[in-house]
């Protein structure tokens, strides 16, 4: 059974609490109308969405897999009956000074991560397969200061930047990071979900550039079976066995941009991954003409870089992939209109019995 994986940070996200609900209830807005038409072009199996605004009252996954489900006479529709989506950091309150600029009421530097309202910049999995939510594992909780050797930030001077009342509550990740176990075709495979913070945005003590290098860390510590780690459900240890796709926006590029290289080519050069070569587009190229082709093949995002990730387990049989980025002589460019300023990923691979 061949079965498709993506990955999309959509930009969905609203500057405001319940302003994506809102307009995916309209059924007039210009992106979220865009975004479905996308995604059935597409047509993935399993997809992670990064910059879904969390929802607890589940309102706005129900939303998005009616709108997905509805076949026009162009495309067919999307049936996602079953979806993971959990609380993630981002805009809950601290109650400290993170930015260190005497005032910890701050909605978006001194939250949990980054965020100015909760639940904003949220994740959504989708899946035409069975997810088996007892065994999938959440992350939203873990400490940073109980991460081995966490490139906890410093000020200029050498003195730490957080104090140990803010450690006590500061989480590694930004957002969250997941371990969902779904079951495709008589077996269980795992879709690892993150969105590290961006490493820029922050001072000369580059805190953000500091969280993304563990938040990539996490995996690599995590496929190595580590055993520090302490998930939400109260399960010690890293990854187990089996086949698995790490899937999401990583901020972070092995060639170019801002963040910490090492931990990218780290995770990406891990044993347990495989060692095919990166999805590539035409349109990426064409968009960065004065950048290394071969990188800008690669790219996934407007700003040049290559940000967001479908990556295999070593023993994966992938037939295809690519990121969805046609060039402006394609007539499938028009897609690209009123979305996201990232592109969407995906991998085909075969799944045994």
């Amino acid at each position: 059974m061949v079965v498709r994986f993506a990955s999309y940070n959509t930009a969905l996200s609203r500057p405001h609490s319940g302003a994506l609900l809102a307009a995916l209830k309209s059924g007039k807005d210009k992106q979220v109308l865009a975004t479905i038409a996308l995604l059935q072009e597409v047509h993935p199996d399993i997809i992670l969405l990064n910059e879904v605004d969390f929802d607890a009252s589940g309102e706005t996954v129900t939303l998005l897999q009616a709108l997905l489900s509805q076949s026009s006479s162009t495309r067919t529709g999307l049936d996602y009956p079953f979806f993971f989506c959990q609380p993630v950091n981002t805009g809950m309150p601290s109650g400290r000074d993170f930015d260190k600029d005497g005032d910890a009421t701050d909605k978006g530097a001194d939250a949990l991560g980054f965020g100015d309202f909760p639940g904003q910049y949220g994740m959504l999995l989708l899946s035409r397969f069975p997810i088996d939510h007892l065994a999938s594992r959440t992350f939203q909780h873990f400490l940073w200061r109980d991460m081995p050797n966490a490139h906890l930030p410093k000020c200029t001077c050498g003195d730490a930047w957080f104090d140990d009342e803010d450690l006590a509550v500061l989480p590694f990740s930004s957002k969250s990071h997941w371990d969902v176990a779904i079951k495709v075709n008589g077996q269980v495979l795992r879709c690892l979900c993150s969105h590290p913070t961006p490493p820029v945005f922050d001072g000369a003590e580059r805190r953000n550039f500091c969280r993304n290098q563990d938040e990539i860390n996490f995996w690599s510590d995590y496929l190595s079976k580590a055993s520090y780690m302490i998930d939400d459900q109260g399960r010690r240890g890293g990854f187990e066995n089996g086949d698995f796709v790490l899937l999401g926006d990583l901020n972070a590029s092995p060639y170019e941009g801002d963040s910490d290289r090492t931990a990218i080519q780290n995770l990406l050069a891990h044993p347990t991954m495989s060692a095919i070569g990166f999805p590539n587009s035409i349109g990426g190229v064409e968009h960065s003409p004065n950048a290394n082709v071969k990188h800008s093949a690669y790219h996934t995002a407007v700003w040049h870089m290559q940000a967001d990730y479908v990556r295999p387990s070593r023993l994966l049989e992938t037939v295809g992939q690519a990121v969805f980025w046609p060039d402006s002589r394609d007539n499938q460019h028009s897609l690209l209109n009123n979305t996201s300023d990232h592109r969407l990923v995906y991998l085909d691979v075969i799944i045994k019995p």
